[in-house]
């Protein structure tokens, strides 16, 4: 049986994050990059981030055009996620706070 099959399946905000730690050169983080950089991911942003700038470092790549922007795109979805958030509570607010 596929090993994958066995285990419980993941959200990609987490499993991304696994397989960006198991990724061993350039090549390989390439092929990642595309893949996290137009992919809406809702939440976990600071760790992706954080995995990726510690496989960047550890392969000696910087974060450029190469590898299509990956920290600026995960940071401008933080943002947003924030700034839904934000709206969302104020809503909720809202509609729990009519007098009658």
């Amino acid at each position: 049986m596929f090993m994958a099959e066995q285990q419980k399946k993941r959200p990609f905000h987490e499993t991304i994050v696994d397989a960006t730690e198991r990724v061993e050169n350039a090549e390989q983080l390439a092929f990642l990059a595309p893949l996290i950089a137009e992919t809406k991911i809702p939440k976990n942003h600071d760790t992706i981030v954080a995995v990726w700038d510690s496989k960047r470092e550890e392969l000696g790549l910087e974060d450029n055009e190469l590898l299509f922007g990956v920290r600026a795109a995960v940071l401008r979805q933080k943002e947003e996620a924030e700034e839904e958030a934000a709206k969302n509570a104020k809503k909720a607010e809202g509609v729990g706070s009519s007098t009658a």
